[in-house]
């Protein structure tokens, strides 16, 4: 996929700062015409880019605004793998859907797909997803881990722990928890969801698709009124001043490659303390509403194969897989 003109006109703008380059040099350099060049710098403009034409001299671009087009990102990133290489899209329906299909035309491990806005984000068991256009970070990863089909599911819980890592830059770790199994919470409302999917062919993970929306600027007033009391965003509890999403979206990456990779090495149990450290439920009643029906109790935390376990009223341990944990009592502050 030939890149698009205005990231190569990106990549060179960055490459001078904090210079300016002329229209015909860019033209030139790039074998297009200055109208080419004049078009793709409209197009940086409308993402949010502020680049300045300057008489006598050219094109120069302004900071502190960072977008998340592939030559800022690439610049970002300090992975080895992950994040590399990239699509951005202004727009699409959903980033895993579009990743799924990047992984089976052969996109290698750590691809990564970004978009400024969904109009069909999906969450788990079915939800939408519902983001601020320009304000939440809505990306996903393919994965191609050499493990069982089996094994995989618990690496929802390795990008829960590295997301609250990540946020801990930024926001008081008091502030920051993991309900189980996947949000991650700030002051006990919603500020990411993670949606995992998975590939597999004669019992083993062909890919995986990880897709993260994490709400970054912006408050959530700015969200749809039905989600508004339980949403929040990174900006409302950051300490100014609060991540830009190419910050969050680096940070992730640079947390989630050596968990990723220590939880292909040794399983769940390798990583289970990571997300523990985030898990505020430990010894508060919970109702998990389970296909199976709801189980009720006091929960524990989770055992080494990734499973919540429950303490029942009666004393005995359930071990829940899939489900939507709800606490029955509001904790103490």
């Amino acid at each position: 996929m030939a890149e698009p003109l205005a990231d190569r006109v990106l990549r060179l703008l960055l490459a001078a700062e904090p210079g300016a380059l002329s229209g015909e040099d860019l033209a030139g350099r790039l074998g297009v015409t200055r109208s080419a060049v004049w078009k793709a710098v409209e197009e940086l403009r409308r993402s949010g880019y502020e680049v300045r034409s300057l008489a006598g001299r050219g094109y120069r671009l302004e900071r502190p605004v960072r977008g998340l087009r592939p030559p800022e990102i690439e610049t970002a990133l300090t992975t080895q793998r992950l994040g590399r290489p990239v699509r951005y899209l202004p727009e699409t329906s959903s980033t895993n859907a579009q990743a799924d299909r990047w992984a089976e035309e052969g996109a290698p491990e750590g691809a990564l797909v970004v978009a400024e806005h969904q109009t069909g984000g999906r969450g788990r068991r079915g939800r939408t997803w519902a983001d601020i256009p320009g304000q939440s970070l809505l990306f996903s990863l393919v994965l191609r881990p050499d493990l069982p089909a089996a094994a995989v599911p618990p690496l929802t819980y390795v990008a829960s722990a590295a997301l609250a890592q990540t946020l801990a830059h930024w926001v008081p770790r008091q502030a920051i928890e993991i309900k189980w199994p996947n949000d991650v919470l700030l002051g006990g409302r919603k500020v990411a969801g993670i949606l995992l999917e998975m590939r597999a062919e004669a019992q083993a993970a062909r890919h995986v698709i990880l897709g993260v929306g994490l709400n970054v600027g912006g408050t959530g007033r700015d969200l749809p009124e039905e989600v508004r009391p339980l949403a929040t965003t990174v900006a409302e509890w950051a300490a100014p001043p609060a991540p830009d999403r190419l910050a969050a979206l680096a940070g992730f990456l640079r947390a989630l490659e050596p968990l990723y990779d220590r939880f292909v090495r040794a399983g769940f149990a390798g990583v289970r303390e990571d997300w523990q450290a985030w898990f505020r439920g430990a010894g508060r009643p919970v109702r998990v509403l389970t296909p199976a029906g709801p189980v009720e109790g006091v929960a524990e935390g989770l055992d080494p194969e990734g499973a919540l376990v429950v303490r029942r009223p009666d004393g005995t341990l359930a071990r829940v897989l899939a489900g939507d944990l709800e606490y029955v009592t509001t904790r103490a502050s």
